[in-house]
């Protein structure tokens, strides 16, 4: 089937269009022309806008083990609601992604509207101990590896994974926190930790494993990705060992860009997160790094969870929440402090750049890989509306400004 997207706006610098009004056509897959005439589905999408599909490089749809809070098909529901083409998984599962088997049980369960990109887990059981079989978990799909929301802890083991990643080209993907100073902490350690009488985690924990990985990395060779930056040291230490030249790329959590600590002064336990939100000098380091381009990415860093988990004292509660269905919105809200163009850059090239994925552009002849979005429709996130099998989003119940109306993967296009 031929489908017309009319007079829709187009974001994607790649294209002969952006920044223009197109009519994109779209035939077995592929788009054929940007002022197509007609087509067997026509939509009109005036005063809506497209971008190349988004991909988030950290997601957690807890299957297998904990289908309760969320699954693959749920997982894909709302990974697409938020205007996801492609997700990577984490290796967190019960039991992790350790083998050839469960690479291959996460792709062939995705739904056709979405690419699952697994990162397998680097040591078995993620213990830290023993390398996974790397090369053969590559070979089933695995697009990089990484010990999920667990730190690489173990020097030894990062040096010998580097340098068995370093001749297939893909990166390992490191949550940068030292597992001593993080041990039972709840929040940022500063100022409002100390009045809300909370114990802090200090910023120190994630630089100096940023510190580390990078000597590391100048010894071993290879490519390394820190995933959720957090502090404007970390940052610094990133721009840093790239001007040396070293192969370090990073990303940020959609909402480390929006919240500081300063949020957490109601104690809601929705924005208790891992890393823990920083100070408002340090968000502001983040949303810099975004801009000049340090930050290559963006993700989502969607973590679902039941309310036994959530509806506790906030020392009690487990760090997470959901992130993907509110996706746009949010960055929506970031258009204010970062232009749009950038923001869409940073889930759309940036990602597929640094995983090594194939580039997409809005082009003739190239593969139809959108999202569309309207940055004026306005919604709220409930019960209604919720996709996810969990609540745990600090939007919740919220009026939001921006829906996506739908995503287009090949031939198979998933519409509101």
């Amino acid at each position: 089937m031929s489908i017309l997207l009319k007079n829709v706006y187009v974001l994607d610098p790649h294209s002969p269009a952006h920044t223009k009004q197109a009519n994109i056509l779209i035939e077995k897959g592929k788009i054929t022309s940007l002022n197509g005439k007609s087509a067997q589905k026509e939509i009109d999408l005036r005063g809506k806008m497209v971008s190349c599909g988004w991909v988030d490089l950290n997601a957690q749809f807890c299957d297998p083990g904990n289908e309760h809070r969320e699954d693959i098909n749920s997982g894909s529901e709302v990974a697409s609601a938020g205007g996801f083409t492609d997700v990577c998984l984490i290796s967190e599962t019960e039991p992790p992604i350790t083998s050839k088997s469960d690479v291959s049980y996460l792709i062939k369960k995705a739904p056709n509207y979405l690419d699952i990109h697994p990162l397998a887990a680097i040591s078995d059981s993620l213990q830290g101990d023993n390398l996974t079989e790397m090369l053969d978990l590559h070979e089933a799909g695995a697009v990089a590896f990484s010990d999920g929301d667990k730190p690489i802890w173990n020097a030894k083991l990062l040096l010998k994974a580097l340098q068995y990643t370093n001749d297939i080209n893909v990166p390992i993907v490191q949550n940068a926190r030292d597992l001593n100073l993080s041990q039972s902490t709840h929040m940022h350690e500063g100022k409002v930790s100390t009045l809300l009488g909370l114990r802090g985690e200090p910023s120190l924990s994630e630089e100096l494993i940023i510190q580390r990985d990078i000597e590391i990395l100048k010894y071993s060779g290879g490519s390394i990705h820190f995933s959720r930056l957090s502090t404007a040291r970390g940052v610094e230490l990133i721009k840093k060992a790239r001007k040396e030249g070293l192969s370090v790329t990073c990303d940020v959590g959609i909402h480390h860009l929006l919240f500081s600590e300063n949020d957490i002064g109601d104690f809601d336990t929705n924005h208790k997160s891992l890393p823990p939100y920083r100070s408002e000098k340090d968000r502001k380091a983040l949303v810099k790094g975004v801009k000049d381009g340090t930050i290559e990415a963006i993700c989502s860093n969607h973590r679902p969870l039941d309310q036994e988990c959530k509806q506790l004292e906030f020392d009690l509660a487990d760090p997470g929440s959901l992130s993907l269905q509110t996706f746009y919105p949010s960055l929506l809200k970031l258009s204010k402090e970062i232009p749009m163009e950038i923001l869409i850059e940073r889930v759309t090239s940036g990602p597929r750049k640094i995983m090594k994925m194939e580039g997409f552009k809005i082009d003739e002849g190239a593969k139809a890989k959108l999202t569309i979005f309207d940055p004026d429709r306005s919604w709220k996130l409930n019960d209604t509306s919720n996709l996810s099998k969990s609540r745990n989003s600090p939007f919740w119940n919220s009026e939001l400004k921006g829906e996506v109306i739908g995503t287009i993967n090949g031939t198979n296009i998933k519409l509101k």
